[in-house]
């Protein structure tokens, strides 16, 4: 059961992203990206899968890049941020412009294709990791 939950996962991200993955406790985090932006705000997706057999919720992340990242559900901003993303067992969990994403507010400079920075991602059971965000125009480009 503990294989098929594995190949499940590993299946729920594009082949070109495997090499490109995390494993936080039960948290199953494949490719990371950004859209390029010139200033202001930007955004990052990346699928999830909650291997484990509990709820875990994204709480947070932050990035040196920007001054703050909310958790959105959609591109509609005048909708208040999420307090968390929550990650149900077994079921995955993707991101996607102009649905759920992070949103990189109040960016440093711009994020120019290419270009790589870390974020620090904390779950609320799995606790924090550090991972690699790619920017770039589609997931792989």
């Amino acid at each position: 059961m503990r294989r098929r939950t594995l190949l499940a996962g590993l299946l729920a991200f594009p082949a070109s992203a495997r090499a490109h993955s995390y494993k936080q406790g039960s948290i199953a985090i494949g490719h990371a990206w950004a859209l390029p932006a010139a200033s202001g705000d930007g955004q990052m997706f990346f699928p999830l899968v909650n291997t484990g057999k509990q709820t875990d919720e994204l709480v947070a992340a932050r990035a040196s890049v920007c001054t703050l990242i909310e958790l959105r559900r959609n591109n509609r901003y005048d909708d208040p941020p999420l307090s968390s993303f929550i990650l149900e067992p077994g079921k995955p969990f993707p991101m996607r412009p102009t649905a759920r994403h992070l949103r990189l507010m109040g960016l440093r400079g711009p994020l120019a294709i290419d270009q790589r920075f870390t974020v620090i991602l904390d779950f609320l059971n799995a606790g924090e990791t550090e991972i690699e965000v790619h920017v770039e125009h589609a997931p792989g480009d």
